[in-house]
């Protein structure tokens, strides 16, 4: 897969500014943005394990982009 911020100024949809505008939001039941990197290309994000219960996990943008938005 292409980094997002290569995609972006291919494509110029903006997908990075959509992921920092959407930081502090939860997706998918039990996930928040917490993150994004300065080149856009990887994402911080707090995952729930159990009850009571999270992790931090860094992963690609393009991955958080497709869960939140796609």
């Amino acid at each position: 897969m292409i980094n997002l911020s290569v995609c972006d100024k291919i494509d110029g949809l903006g997908k990075i500014d959509e992921l920092r505008n959407a930081i502090g939001t939860d997706y998918c039941g039990d996930n928040t943005l917490v993150s994004v990197s300065e080149d856009g290309d990887r994402c911080t994000v707090r995952r729930k394990i159990m009850v009571g219960r999270t992790k931090l996990v860094n992963e690609p943008s393009w991955l958080t982009w497709n869960r939140m938005f796609f």
